[in-house]
């Protein structure tokens, strides 16, 4: 097993998530899961994972990253054209900034939205997936952030105990969330989570460390903010996947791998081995 640096957690608490596991294993014990992966790695080092922002990316979901990336960089590309036609200088540099973070950010490492830590696969054995449907896992350490994706730009904002969405939003620039009625949340374990943020349909949201927030692009003629209608599409696909590309990030900056060597080809010759 290839091995990049864990922080782990005591190896007393593996033994106790361990013994709900071993029925799921029993089952195809030639098929070793992410449980068995992540229990191996607990007996490696005694220091504590937060399991709060563990992670795995299987090889299904690291397969079209580059191309939704690709993809959502061209259609910000149209809506800066956009927003310049109306004259909306300040949303056209916010959606730049937009393409930009996307531009300087590669697509891996990245994850695999939903859980995948220990404590959650000890109680759902059913889930547990197989150690070879996975290109990595690890964890981040819980980072001092939240970050806000608002039409003016990205900012990543000091999370403090209590942070609530209402707090996040008031911390933002003068303007930033202008004619926003809605935005997405997205968790540390990469669950979205669609909230209102205007008065008519507020919905008050605690905030945790390492989530982000992404502001949704308002489309009707009525907003000042409005991008033209030649762009409607664009607007619709990134409120759509601009969300669904955030909940693939890591949630943190310190994160550290595991990953499963290649699969070595069983009719490949062994050094020594006679040749076909």
């Amino acid at each position: 097993m290839v091995v990049t640096t864990i922080r782990l957690r005591r190896l007393a608490a593996a033994w106790l998530l361990a013994l709900p596991l071993v029925a799921a294993a029993q089952s195809d014990p030639q098929a070793p899961r992410l449980s068995d992966a992540w229990l191996a790695t607990l007996q490696e080092s005694q220091a504590r994972v937060a399991w709060s922002h563990a992670f795995a990316l299987d090889h299904a979901t690291a397969e079209g990253l580059a191309t939704q990336r690709r993809r959502l960089i061209n259609e910000l590309d149209a809506l800066v054209v956009g927003a310049r036609v109306v004259g909306n200088a300040s949303l056209s540099g916010g959606l730049a900034a937009w393409r930009q973070t996307l531009a300087d950010t590669p697509a891996l490492p990245a994850r695999t939205p939903g859980r995948h830590d220990l404590p959650w696969l000890g109680a759902n054995p059913r889930r547990d997936p197989a150690l070879g449907q996975i290109r990595h896992w690890g964890h981040c350490e819980v980072p001092g952030w939240v970050e806000v994706w608002h039409l003016d730009g990205v900012a990543r904002l000091d999370w403090r105990s209590g942070m609530t969405l209402n707090r996040a939003l008031a911390a933002l620039p003068t303007g930033a969330n202008r004619d926003a009625e809605r935005a997405v949340i997205i968790t540390p374990n990469g669950e979205r989570v669609p909230r209102g943020i205007a008065a008519w349909n507020h919905q008050a949201t605690p905030l945790s460390p390492g989530s982000r927030v992404v502001l949704t692009l308002p489309a009707g003629s009525g907003h000042s903010g409005a991008l033209p209608p030649s762009v409607r599409q664009e607007i619709a696909l990134i409120n759509e996947r601009l969300p669904a590309y955030l909940a693939t990030r890591l949630p943190g900056e310190a994160c550290e791998l595991r990953a499963e060597p290649p699969a070595q080809d069983s009719t490949a010759g062994s050094p020594g081995s006679p040749g076909n």
